[in-house]
This record gives structure tokens, sequence and C-alpha cells, in this order.
């Protein structure tokens, strides 16, 4: 069967965000996005727009449960939902070990932290993900994210415990040596445990 035309949309003024189409598709995966806007297609279908926290790609999910990839400038083409689910969250459907690289984390005093507004989504303190940032043991680098290699722009997964004990996962992009600016941090799920219990064992 021919894939369905893109078809234009236009972007609305909502007053608040829309989650159910997204509860609807994928509820174990809701902390991981961001709402972004609404949609109405040109035949009257209207979409929600969720960003992905880690791979900053994006959902656009109907109401019915469609969903639909943007096709620059201003048109959407309805995809497989499972496909473009598994596309969105890249690495997460992976194996954990398969999809890191991974380097000890000694951190120097003229390292430097910088964050985005994202980073306290989850109600985690800038100085809370900053500790584990500066303390962990291991860095997990997405290698998925960094095919080039060139060692700029890394994304890198920090797993570890705040002041007060309480492990969490922040997440970093290194915009140049020693240089992070953490654009993702919440209490760490069970799916991190053995790469946590791992960088545990290096931790200064």
């Amino acid at each position: 069967m021919d894939s369905p035309k893109p078809i234009r949309g236009r972007l609305l003024r909502v007053a608040a965000p829309e989650w159910e189409p997204l509860l609807n598709l994928a509820p174990d995966h809701v902390d991981d996005f961001m709402w972004m806007c609404s949609v109405e297609l040109k035949d009257g279908t209207r979409l929600q727009a969720y960003k992905h926290y880690w791979t900053r790609d994006y959902l656009h999910v109907s109401q019915d449960g469609r969903t639909f990839a943007f096709v620059p400038k201003t048109r959407y083409q309805e995809v497989n939902p499972e496909w473009l689910l598994e596309r969105v969250l890249g690495e997460e459907l992976k194996p954990y070990f398969v999809s890191y690289s991974v380097r000890q984390n000694s951190w120097p005093e003229e390292g430097t932290i910088r964050f985005a507004r994202s980073s306290t989504k989850h109600r985690i303190s800038r100085q809370r993900s900053a500790h584990v940032v500066e303390t962990c043991g291991l860095q997990f680098i997405d290698r998925a994210r960094n095919r080039a290699g060139s060692g700029v722009d890394l994304r890198i997964l920090f797993l570890g415990d705040d002041l007060e004990g309480v492990p969490l996962e922040v997440v970093a992009i290194e915009l140049e040596e020693l240089n992070f600016l953490v654009i993702h941090a919440m209490p760490m799920r069970d799916r991190f445990q053995v790469l946590y219990e791992e960088a545990r064992r290096w931790r200064r």
C-alpha cells in the first residue's frame, strides 16, 4: 500500500498542554517527553507535538492514536506508530551496554557545568545534578548519537547519587572538552540499575 501523501498543517494557540494522546500511545515513556504545541491539519485532524528530552526528536500524535512525521516546511505524513516510536526513542529500545561506550569520570577543577531549562523539569535542582556529574565513577557516552567520533558535542549519561544519597540519572552534552550542558535529570529508573552499579565501583 502506498504511503499517505503529506498534508499541510498549521500551529494552534492553546491554553494548556494535552497529554492524553501520548498517554495512550506510550504510557511508559511520558516522562521522557515535553509537550511542544498543537497542530491542525488541513483535513481537520488535530495533532499534539511532543519532543523527546534525550534524542530531541518529535512525536506528532492525533487524538485517535495515529502518528505523523513532520515533512519540512509545513506538512505532516502519517506513519506507522511502532516505527516512529522506536525512531524517536532511539537507543532506549536497545541493550544499554551495546549503546554506550564508557570512560572514567575524573572531574578536574577547570571543568564547567551549565544547565538547560529542561534540566529541572523533574524538580531536580542544579546542585543535585552537578554533584552527580562531578562525583559519579563513569561517563556513559551515547555512541549512536556521536558517530562522527569528533570528541565534540558528545551526549553523556551520568548515573550517581546526589548529596543525600538518592540515585539520579543526568544527561549532559559535552559542548567542548570539560564543558557540559545538562539537559535532563530525574530520579534513576530501574532500567539503569546495572550501569549504575558499574559506575559506583569507580566512584571517587
